[in-house]
């Protein structure tokens, strides 16, 4: 393996190395540890339907989580069911879009459907969480009031959600790739940047349940969807990094521990509360957004995919020894 590409346990040394990994072009990698090799025993391919099943539940889990909060928020008032049905086919689109899109990506040893649903719906059941801890202490972070004719509208720095999510959204990725019947299909970084981008989009795809249901209502509610769709591409973005950084790790015979995780969950949780903040911003963030995150983020995502497609392909994986299940 190639020393300058290893990781080094080191949390400021391997924060650099990951930064360069996502953003500067690197030559493939050669060699790895056996763990690129391994393969889903019998008994774990037996069980894939189990699995799926509780893929299903855990993404109803998180769905019927909004379809309360919004149920509560209308205080007597329900809203027209069909506004949920919208904004339910509005945030789909865009997701199904991304996960296509990272399918196509992952040509050489695609990924079994079941397991990148199961991410997926641990990711859209990580809302339910993420709704109690962020509620509990967004109080801690008001930066202003405003008053406004239904009452004082308070203000809140959204940025704590990246250091709330982030760290909800990884831990159905870490699962994957430390339990025991799961983890020999986490075989490397292109595996796990298809794992993170489905809880990442998991994720994105119920809260943009509930801000579209939220804002249709209102003069901005065409606005607000592909505003969402954005925001989405975020959410793969930063969980798709911790995922490809737990691969990483693999590829190099590094055990997988939280310790050596850390510096993928801090730059993933900055960068989710930088996209917050600078959307705070109004316009000027919007323009910042969409003309420097998202092209960064599909650059980024790509770059990644490529390079560790073309490591796959010197490993063997083109010619046969990819460890794909029959």
């Amino acid at each position: 393996m190639t020393p300058s590409y290893r990781p080094r346990l080191n949390f400021f040394s391997d924060l650099a190395l990951l930064i360069s990994l996502i953003f500067k072009k690197r030559g493939p990698i050669y060699t790895a540890s056996h763990e690129v090799y391994q393969r889903l025993p019998l008994t774990t391919l037996y069980k894939s339907n189990k699995y799926l099943i509780i893929a299903l539940a855990a993404f109803l889990a998180g769905i019927m989580t909004v379809a309360s909060t919004l149920a509560l928020e209308a205080s007597g008032a329900p809203r027209d069911a069909s506004t949920f049905g919208v904004a339910f086919l509005a945030a789909l689109i865009p997701i199904a879009g991304y996960l296509f899109w990272m399918r196509m990506n992952d040509r050489l040893e695609p990924e079994p459907l079941w397991l990148v649903a199961l991410a997926f719906g641990w990711g859209a059941f990580s809302v339910l969480p993420a709704l109690i801890i962020n509620s509990i202490i967004s109080p801690l972070f008001v930066i202003g009031r405003e008053i406004t004719p239904e009452g004082v509208l308070l203000k809140v720095w959204s940025g704590y959600a990246g250091f709330t999510e982030e760290p909800l959204k990884m831990l159905g990725v870490y699962l994957i790739a430390t339990h025991a019947s799961l983890r020999h299909e986490y075989n490397d970084h292109l595996d796990g940047l298809v794992y993170g981008v489905a809880a990442g989009l998991g994720f994105a795809f119920a809260e943009n349940i509930l801000y579209i249901t939220r804002a249709l209502p209102t003069p901005v509610g065409g606005v607000i969807i592909p505003i969402r769709a954005l925001t989405a591409s975020m959410h793969m973005f930063a969980t798709g990094v911790i995922g490809f950084w737990i691969g990483y790790l693999k590829v190099h015979g590094i055990r997988i521990s939280l310790p050596a995780i850390m510096p993928a969950l801090i730059f993933s949780a900055l960068f989710h509360a930088a996209w917050n903040t600078i959307g705070m911003l109004d316009i000027a963030g919007l323009v910042i957004l969409i003309f420097v995150f998202v092209p960064l983020i599909i650059y980024s995502i790509y770059k990644m995919s490529k390079e560790a497609l073309l490591d796959e392909y010197y490993w063997g994986y083109a010619s046969g020894y990819a460890p794909v299940e029959k």
